[in-house]
């Protein structure tokens, strides 16, 4: 996880155009093809993402970022890729629309909610079908007062702490020492 996004999890998500900075918006010339009807999708603007949809079957690709940049910190992967919602991990007959990588069918169910959702282990793309994003909301939402009891433990727990002192000759800091001018 990358420090914006451990950021956007700990203290809510950015506004404005900080979510552009961090997730950045696709840069892509190309227009894509609909992994599952391979109609030519047509690109459009969702709060800070350029979601690429299926007039055919109203399928969305997101590139890496853009579910949590378009749809909130509720859509985010990191709401719900978790050890309670997952599930089965499968090869599947689709391709990434963007890196034409063969994708995984990625199962996430939480209560009574479950879809089955599809990602790229390359590029980071998710193909959500028709529905599935306000299922993955859904989910989204009713982890939601689970998460917030961790962030208030994590900050508890970094509140005991106090300030650490990183400088010398701190535990930390003499740790790294023990690498300093060593080569690989």
């Amino acid at each position: 996880m990358t420090e914006a996004r451990a950021a956007a999890m700990l203290h809510g998500p950015p506004e404005g155009n900080a979510m552009a900075e961090i997730f950045g918006k696709s840069d892509r010339k190309k227009d894509l093809q609909c992994p599952r009807d391979k109609s030519l999708m047509k690109a459009h603007e969702v709060g800070e993402a350029v979601l690429d949809t299926c007039g055919k079957c109203g399928g969305q690709f997101f590139d890496s970022g853009e579910l949590f940049a378009a749809l909130g910190i509720k859509a985010d992967p990191s709401y719900w890729d978790r050890p309670e919602t997952g599930g089965v991990v499968k090869t599947t007959d689709i391709h990434c629309p963007s890196c034409e990588t063969v994708m995984l069918a990625q199962e996430v169910k939480y209560d009574t909610e479950q879809v089955e959702i599809d990602r790229c282990g390359k590029c980071g793309g998710i193909w959500l079908d028709k529905g599935e994003s306000d299922t993955i909301m859904k989910i989204g939402e009713k982890l939601h007062p689970i998460l917030e009891a961790e962030k208030a433990k994590a900050q508890e727990e970094l509140a005991k702490m106090g300030d650490v002192d990183f400088s010398s000759p701190g535990l930390i800091a003499r740790f790294l020492g023990l690498f300093k001018g060593k080569k690989p």
